[in-house]
Order: structure tokens, then sequence, then C-alpha cells
């Protein structure tokens, strides 16, 4: 597509992969049953783990929404600007922007 107005398959793959992140990453950390306070090393993993499912999630919404090059670049944008409105901070933005780039969006379909 040539013209600035993103796609369906963009949109739909923006929108997925914002649910995605929040479902995943919330902003909020809820505090374990008893009230103990997760170490660093805890937190560490499970936002590892969940990060990495999220990977897998890009690398799908790829392939099912058919993204070319450009609709990439459009849904990463999109996802950029959705995750900095709902509060996440632009660093973390960011990085994980950058690490969904080169896990999932980079390079031919596998």
């Amino acid at each position: 597509m040539v013209s600035g107005k993103p796609s369906n398959g963009v949109l739909r793959a923006t929108d997925q992969l914002t649910e995605e992140f929040q479902r995943l990453v919330p902003l909020q950390v809820e505090m374990p049953k008893g009230g103990r306070i997760p170490t660093t090393s805890e937190l560490s993993k499970t936002t590892g783990k969940a990060l990495d499912e999220f990977y897998a999630v890009a690398r799908n919404v790829r392939e099912q929404n058919q993204l070319g090059v450009v609709g990439r670049a459009r849904v990463a944008f999109g996802l950029q600007q959705r995750l900095v409105s709902a509060g996440y901070p632009g660093h973390l933005v960011k990085q994980v922007l950058f690490a969904m780039l080169t896990a999932a969006f980079v390079g031919a379909k596998r």
C-alpha cells in the first residue's frame, strides 16, 4: 500500500499486539498471595517468559496478516504510540520494540 492510511491488516495486527503486550506485561504487577514482594530475579524471570511469549505472538501476527516490510514498520510504530499512550515508559517500549523487530519482524518467513 502506498498511501499514508494503514490497511486493515496493519490495524488488526497493531490491535492484537497491543492487547497481548498489555496482557502479558501489565503496568501494575499483581502482588502474589501472602503479600510477599517478588525479588528482582523473580520479576526478571517472569518478564522474560512473558516477552518470549509476546515475540512468538508477534511472529504469528506477522504471518496471519501477511505483513510486508512497510506493514511491519507501520505496526511497530503504531504499537510504540499505543504503549507509550498507555503509560509504559518510553525506554522500555523502545527496548521491547527493538527486540520484537529482530526476533519476529526481520527477515523472511520461517
